[in-house]
């Protein structure tokens, strides 16, 4: 893990850690003078005017030192209010000035610390923050134009020097309240009962939310919109977390509709607009409920959600998965050409152009620049998107889509791994930034994945890695997942510990999902300790609670595993496991684990199972410790599965 840089207010060791190790230049009144590492928008703005400074301990001494408040801007290279407030605010002579006499302007790419987000954001990008030199809150905000923004500055500039009593109160009401809402987190994470109704609390919470008219889920209003001319309630956001719920609730409970409702969802967000019919690739909201007037850049994480969603809709309803093929050969094509970098890795994002959006095909579009790429890979997103590509190539058979999934899987693998201590948060020329939580639980899904479409050892003892490393720096015994690991960056509002149950809800389902490939009591516990913390209070998550429904139905109720013994080792052809194998990845269940085995190296397991160690290329379906009888034909597995919950052992 990363330690904390010494503390230091020397200007010189200032200079010597920012001047010389990233280029940056100070003046007399230990200003950063140059643009830096910060990404701006890429049209012509003078937001490098100002002198920012990234998040630091640095930075705070700075404004303690010279008694001013903090100027935090939270931005996103996707973003297109970032932008807006790039070319206007921040490029206002006013504002600029204001801002460099008067503040400390720290500014904070959300992709690259998503950790200073989780704890600054002020309900969506641009985040503009006003903090004290210690890092609480005085006020925050979403977009600002120049004369909100210099009413802003002014404001706080006279609480901070007229005011300082009555900021000085506010502050301390801030605390107080953040700490009131820690206790209250903590007493929701209070182990509770992990039971089937909360599969039915999570199906009341969507149909509350559905939109059965135009499809998909109204958002809750907000205080603060995510853009300056926009009502929450209006936007639709794919939720792809709930396409998969009510895919699950289908096959799981029999649930009447719902899987219909996941493909018109689907289909509604092709045809209205939130699919980019030219080029590939879902955009990341949009601003209507009917999916029209989209916010036009495309992040590599949502590409990924909604392949994963796709693909379990496809396998289940074949209407749909044809309906559904172009759009996802678009889509793959789409991430292969424009986010794929050359050693296999995914990009996080490409720019939002509503002028290039809304040129009316590919020849109209190859006669302009095409929107900028961020080419940074950061794991999380990266291990979404391969976790989709993968899912869809077993779904629509295409094994090149699979082969793509595998290529960025084997980028983390070899790219983003720093051994016991986890995998790097950001890849840019080089693997840099440890120690955040969904890094660590997304690039752990994404290796299962890669072991149960491959069946290669590799993957499965790099997802024990990482449990490893989970365990170890990351988790309160009991409980559940801190976001940050031991020793990681305590500036600020850092030192305040955040479990956010979006991550743990992923490391639960890692460590499911290792647990039945493995038959480790110990990490189904670990599954169980995490979720449980999170049981109560389920109602005022909202549309949040999918995934979390999702996984604890999973742990609770009995899944086939699939356990197919092959003849030669994983990665050599085998014409009689190879189609078993096939058809158990694509049978429409709510969930199951698919494996394959050869020996001598997966014995153990196959003791433990009480199957044979004299035949190969067979296919067992195993429900806890009781197994069926050996199968040849794929089209027996789903008498095999009935065989073996006649008489579950789990």
């Amino acid at each position: 893990m990363r330690a904390n840089p010494k503390r230091t207010n020397d200007p010189r060791v200032l200079r010597s850690i920012y001047g010389v190790a990233r280029g940056r230049h100070w003046n007399d009144e230990d200003r950063v003078t140059d643009a830096g590492p910060f990404h701006f928008s890429p049209r012509p703005n003078r937001a490098d005017s100002i002198p920012w400074q990234e998040w630091s301990d640095e930075a705070f001494d700075v404004a303690r030192r010279n008694d001013l408040p903090v100027l935090l801007s939270i931005s996103g290279t996707w973003c297109h209010w970032c932008h807006v407030m790039d070319e206007t605010t921040y490029s206002d002579e006013r504002v600029i000035e204001l801002i460099t006499r008067r503040f400390v302007a720290i500014r904070v790419d959300t992709d690259e610390r998503p950790d200073v987000n989780a704890r600054y954001n002020a309900g969506g990008w641009p985040t503009t923050a006003f903090l004290t030199s210690d890092g609480d809150v005085i006020a925050k905000t979403t977009y600002l134009d120049p004369q909100q923004m210099l009413d802003a500055l002014q404001g706080v500039q006279e609480s901070w020097l007229v005011n300082r009593d009555g900021l000085t109160a506010v502050i301390e009401t801030a605390r107080a309240t953040r700490a009131a809402e820690r206790a209250a987190e903590a007493g929701r994470r209070t182990a509770g009962s992990l039971t089937p109704s909360i599969l039915d609390v999570a199906l009341d919470i969507l149909e509350a939310a559905y939109d059965e008219t135009t499809g998909g889920f109204r958002e809750p209003e907000r205080e603060e919109a995510t853009a300056p001319d926009e009502t929450r309630a209006l936007l639709r956001f794919p939720h792809a977390d709930a396409l998969r719920l009510w895919r699950y609730a289908h096959h799981r409970r029999g649930t009447p509709d719902v899987l219909d409702r996941a493909a018109f969802v689907l289909d509604q967000m092709v045809e209205g607009g939130l699919y980019d019919g030219v080029d590939g690739g879902f955009y990341r909201y949009a601003t209507q409920p009917d999916w029209s007037h989209p916010h036009v850049e495309k992040l590599a994480v949502d590409q990924g959600a909604m392949l994963l969603a796709i693909a379990e809709v496809a396998i289940s309803d074949e209407d749909a998965a044809d309906r559904l093929r172009e759009p996802v050969e678009q889509t793959v094509a789409y991430i292969s050409a424009t986010l794929g970098n050359y050693l296999g890795g995914i990009a996080n994002a490409q720019d939002a152009d509503e002028d290039y959006a809304a040129l009316p095909d590919r020849v109209a579009r190859s006669l302009v620049p095409a929107p900028a790429v961020d080419e940074r890979v950061f794991a999380s997103s990266c291990a979404i998107a391969a976790r989709g590509l993968m899912a869809c190539g077993i779904a629509f058979n295409r094994r090149d889509w699979t082969e793509r999934g595998l290529r960025a899987v084997d980028f983390l693998a070899a790219r983003m791994r720093a051994g016991e201590a986890g995998v790097y948060h950001t890849w840019d020329d080089g693997a840099q930034f440890l120690g955040l939580l969904g890094d660590q639980a997304h690039t752990m899904l994404a290796f299962l994945h890669a072991y149960e479409v491959t069946g290669l050892e590799a993957h499965l003892d790099a997802a024990r890695a990482l449990a490893r490393a989970l365990q170890r720096s990351w988790r309160e015994p009991g409980r559940g997942f801190w976001d940050t690991a031991d020793e990681h960056d305590d500036t600020a509002l850092l030192a305040e510990p955040v479990m956010p149950i979006a991550e743990n809800v992923a490391v639960a389902e890692a460590f499911l999902w290792l647990g039945r490939l493995t038959h480790d009591e110990r990490h189904l516990q670990v599954a169980l300790e995490t979720l449980s913390g999170f049981a109560n209070g389920l109602e005022a998550r909202g549309l949040a609670i999918a995934d979390f429904a999702r996984v604890v139905d999973r742990l609770l109720s009995a899944e086939p595993e699939f356990k197919i013994v092959s003849e030669w080792p994983a990665g050599e052809p085998d014409r009689v496991a190879d189609p078993l194998f096939l058809e158990a990845l694509r049978l429409p269940l709510a969930a199951r684990t698919v494996q394959r085995l050869s020996l001598p190296q997966d014995d153990l397991l196959m003791r433990q199972l009480d199957l044979p160690l004299d035949r190969t290329r067979v296919a067992y379906v195993c429900v806890g410790s009781v197994c069926s009888a050996p199968v040849t034909q794929p089209d027996g597995l789903l008498s095999a599965i009935e065989q073996a919950t006649a008489a579950p052992a789990w």
